[in-house]
């Protein structure tokens, strides 16, 4: 690993308040599918599947937090603040605000592109870097960097609503309670092609049907599973 490199994991690793013992797991961790694809001969590691081991780490450390934290919260409350967690935006604001961006080692393509500073990439880093402290350490070291990380973010309701991914919750609602999962079904789109306006529906089947309108399908779905997830949660209550 030349200095420049070490130099920028070193620095890394000061904003995270954990030293590695391997830095090469914080390397890997860093080190997009695109990179190793377009630097075949330096035979390195791309991060997926830290991102994979990440993810479950990750959720394990913040249900433990916010479990201990919201002792009275209804298991509707804890999904819901742990999806906002753990969810892409706030996943790739804390990787800004450790400048992981800075840090990734991507290929020219995705580099010109603007790849970068793009929530999914950042994202995705993050969960790597979880996963490599987690195989450097073990679970308390990485349990500790996750809470200085989201701690803060739990005081004051300094976590934007808009963060919460409603529908990942409703899929992981529908699949618990009802063995079952939701449904999109784009029902109808109007307006000229630079100004669409889409309306999808939602079937949770044998259960309710919800609607949803947005600019974009995507916005339409998420309206929707947000009418759904209220729905049900509210029958529960």
């Amino acid at each position: 690993m030349d200095k420049d490199r070490l130099k920028v994991l070193q620095d890394l690793q000061k904003r995270l308040a954990y030293n590695f013992r391997d830095s090469d797991l914080l390397s890997t961790a860093l080190t997009h599918r695109s990179y190793v694809n377009e630097n075949q001969h330096l035979s390195l590691s791309d991060n997926e599947r830290l991102e994979f081991l990440g993810d479950s780490v990750l959720g394990a450390c913040v249900s433990d937090l916010i479990i201990k934290k919201y002792a009275a919260s209804s298991e509707g409350e804890l999904t819901k603040t742990r999806s906002a967690l753990v969810g892409e935006k706030n996943l790739a604001q804390l990787a800004r605000n450790l400048r992981i961006g800075d840090c990734l080692l991507i290929g020219r393509g995705e580099e010109n592109a603007g790849s970068r500073d793009k929530d999914s990439f950042l994202a995705n880093a993050f969960e790597a870097v979880v996963a490599a402290v987690y195989l450097d350490a073990g679970f308390n070291s990485v349990n500790d960097v996750i809470n200085k990380l989201i701690e803060p973010l739990l005081e004051g309701n300094n976590l934007p609503s808009d963060y919460f991914d409603y529908k990942t919750a409703l899929q992981e609602l529908c699949q618990k309670r009802y063995k079952t999962t939701p449904i999109y079904i784009v029902v109808d789109s109007t307006g000229p092609e630079h100004a669409r306006i889409f309306e999808v529906r939602v079937v949770i089947i044998n259960k309710l049907t919800e609607y949803g309108s947005g600019k974009s399908k995507k916005e339409a779905e998420k309206q929707a599973a947000q009418k759904a997830w209220e729905a049900l949660q509210n029958e529960e209550d």
